[in-house]
Order: structure tokens, then C-alpha cells, then sequence
């Protein structure tokens, strides 16, 4: 049963590619197509101002909003056809990512949450730290145990990726921390602008070279398979 389970076909998994791709352009085209008119609105105090018809406030916020959810979205669809093409054996595991990533979605779209957050940056921290930990001694141990066949599949490319994920997560904390954001009433909070601008540029930089990583890793593996 469980054979004949593996040679069903694939669902199919390109529309589901397309259509994160193409929410993806969108939320970067959106940088220029939306991004503008919604300053606008913010600046004329959340009005469409003098002469705007009902259908052009409607129609510019469902640009708004589906710009603001392109890339999540753009991303869960990609994710889900990445799982999608590898079939039936993950269906199981298909359905139930795409229920958590549905959740975090809704959850996501709160815009205002109960603080103060400074005990959920530690509490969080703290988890990610030993997390990180566990997953480099993972890696050493699985890399100790399988030598000299784990190369050729990327596996020393992940974990390079994991290094600059680590940064980032770092760096990530560092501006609740240091960078003062969750005090931006705090005098401090102004002194430290420049450093918050250079983390964030730090951050960009780490992720940029991890996602790199992790593709070198993943093409590796793909042709080694």
C-alpha cells in the first residue's frame, strides 16, 4: 500500500510556483506602484482626500493590503510546490504546513500586539541560542557519522548558510537590545538611529549571504542526488 502510495501520480506543483513568483514581482513592484499612494493616504491623515470616489479608496486598498501579503503568500506558495512535487509521501506533512503557515499568516496580520516586548525578545533569544547550539552539533554529529559522503551533497554549504542565519538572528535581537526599538519613546532611542541603520544593513547583508548558501546547498544536493 504504502509502495503503491509512492507511485501515484504527482500533484501538480507549477501553478503553485507560478503564482508565488508572481506575487513575489509584486511585492517588489509594489515598492513603486503602491508603496507611493499609500504615504500619501498615511500623510493626509488616513483620508483618499477631496474628489476621491468610494471605488478608487477600495480599489487602492486592495492593492495595499494584497502588496502587504504578496511575499508571505508569494512564499507559502512556493513552499507548497516545493512539497507538492515531491508527492504523496508528504502529503501528510503538505497539509499540515500549509494549516501552521495559514495560522501564522492570520497571525501575522495583526498590526498591533500587547507589549512590552523586552521579555519576549529574551525569552525568545534565549530558545533560538540553545536551538542554534543544538543544530551545529547536530550537524557536526550527522557530518562525523556519514564523511566523506556528505560534501558532495552541500551539506558544508548548510552549514555555512546556518552561520549567517546565526548573525542574523543576532543581529535581529541586537536592535530590540541595543538598537532601542522597543523603547522608542527612550532618549537613547534617537542616539542610537546610526546604529540601528547599520544593523539593519548588517542584517540585509547576513541574510542575503545565507539564502545564497542555502540554494549553493540545495543545487548541490539536487545534482547529487
Amino acid at each position: 500500500m504504502h509502495a503503491a502510495a509512492l507511485d501515484a501520480p504527482l500533484p501538480s506543483y507549477r501553478p503553485w510556483i507560478g503564482a508565488g513568483l508572481v506575487l513575489l514581482a509584486y511585492s517588489l513592484a509594489g515598492n513603486w506602484l503602491v508603496l507611493p499612494g499609500y504615504r500619501r493616504f498615511l500623510e493626509g491623515g488616513g483620508s483618499a482626500g477631496h474628489g476621491a470616489s468610494d471605488l478608487a479608496l477600495i480599489w487602492g486598498a486592495t492593492r495595499t493590503i494584497l502588496w502587504m501579503l504578496s511575499f508571505h503568500l508569494g512564499a507559502l506558495f512556493l513552499a507548497y510546490g516545493a512539497l507538492a512535487a515531491q508527492g504523496p509521501a508528504v502529503r501528510r506533512f503538505r497539509r499540515l504546513f500549509v494549516a501552521g503557515g495559514a495560522l501564522w499568516l492570520a497571525l501575522w496580520a495583526i498590526p498591533h500586539l500587547p507589549g512590552p516586548y523586552t521579555a519576549l525578545f529574551a525569552g525568545v533569544g534565549t530558545v533560538i541560542l540553545l536551538l542554534t547550539v543544538a543544530a551545529f552539533l547536530g550537524a557536526a554529529s550527522h557530518a562525523r557519522r556519514d564523511a566523506g559522503v556528505l560534501a558532495p551533497r552541500g551539506e558544508p554549504w548548510l552549514i555555512a548558510a546556518m552561520f549567517f542565519f546565526a548573525l542574523a538572528t543576532w543581529d535581529v535581537c541586537g536592535l530590540g537590545s541595543v538598537g532601542r526599538i522597543l523603547r522608542p519613546a527612550d532618549e537613547l532611542r534617537a542616539a542610537s538611529q546610526d546604529l540601528v541603520v547599520t544593523q539593519a544593513t548588517k542584517l540585509l547583508v547576513e541574510l542575503a549571504l545565507a539564502w545564497t548558501l542555502l540554494a549553493v546547498a540545495i543545487l548541490r544536493r539536487s545534482r547529487a542526488a
